[in-house]
C-alpha cells in the first residue's frame, strides 16, 4: 500500500517528506536521507523503530471512469 513519513515527525524541523508503492520503499529512501541531510551515520533500531511507527500508510482512492 503507498505510503508516506514526514521527517519532521521524528527530527524536529525537517520538512522532508517521502512518498512510496510501499511501506518498506519508504524505509530506503528515508534512511538515505537521515544519512545524507542529518548525517546520521548509524541506524540504531530504536531509530528504525521510531521510523516505522511515523509512516503512514495511504489509502488508494478509485479511479474515476
Amino acid at each position: 500500500m503507498p505510503s508516506v513519513y514526514e521527517c519532521g515527525s521524528v527530527v524536529p524541523g525537517c520538512k522532508f517528506v517521502a512518498h512510496s508503492v510501499s511501506r518498506d520503499d519508504v524505509v530506503v529512501i528515508v534512511i538515505e536521507h537521515l544519512h545524507r541531510v542529518h548525517e546520521i551515520e548509524h541506524i540504531s533500531d530504536p531509530l528504525k523503530a521510531r521510523i516505522r511507527d511515523v509512516i503512514k500508510e495511504v489509502p488508494v482512492r478509485p479511479e474515476a471512469s
